[in-house]
């Protein structure tokens, strides 16, 4: 399944993606913001991997091109409350800073508010990174608690995500279109899909 918005395309998370993102979270770039930082090899990725339940953890790989660029993922979904976790990196160094990133963000958070129709979204982050910690204030994330190793978690509800990251999703909006295009849709998305295209959203028009 591929889901593009915002000029950035997110591929559910495959085989051939797996050794890419393992060289990327074992990499110095991302490893020292992670709770987990020890090294990953091939068969530990593999059998993560599998055992990722696909009602519950949807993982992209995010690319404006040929190439994927990060990692990002909406996992551990408690479908009777409506929430999920929030997350993700940008692996390719030469990607940093750029707005592609910011982008594939609001794209992820679209899909999990608009899409899996979920209310709210949790991220946990270390407050050290100062720009991760201020991106996720401006998209409305409030923390909740300080954890034991330093990091916090945040929440988001839809609503307060689609009021504080307006600026960002009318600019998106004006130079990409509100269209969100969902390629070989998962079917465990067909109903969510079909309801989406029956509201006829002002800023979030799904084309099959």
């Amino acid at each position: 399944m591929r889901f593009v918005r915002f000029g950035v395309t997110l591929e559910r998370l495959q085989h051939k993606h797996l050794e890419l993102v393992r060289q990327w979270r074992n990499s110095d770039l991302v490893r020292p913001n992670m709770r987990f930082r020890e090294l990953i090899f091939p068969a530990e990725e593999i059998r993560w991997f599998e055992g990722l339940g696909p009602k519950t953890n949807w993982y992209f790989a995010a690319a404006t091109g040929e190439v994927p660029f990060a990692l990002f993922h909406v996992r551990d979904i408690d479908w009777a409350k409506g929430l999920g976790e929030a997350g993700g990196f940008v692996g390719d160094k030469m990607s940093l800073g750029r707005p592609e990133a910011a982008r594939a963000t609001l794209a992820l958070m679209d899909f999990a508010f608009f899409v899996l129709q979920l209310r709210s979204l949790q991220v946990h982050y270390s407050p050290r990174v100062r720009k991760i910690a201020l991106f996720n204030q401006q998209l409305g994330y409030q923390i909740d608690q300080l954890e034991a190793d330093g990091f916090v978690c945040s929440s988001v509800t839809a609503d307060r995500y689609l009021q504080c990251a307006a600026p960002f999703r009318k600019a998106a909006l004006r130079r990409y279109g509100v269209t969100a295009a969902v390629h070989d849709p998962d079917p465990l998305l067909a109903p969510r899909l079909e309801e989406l295209r029956r509201l006829e959203l002002a800023d979030f028009q799904v084309q099959l």
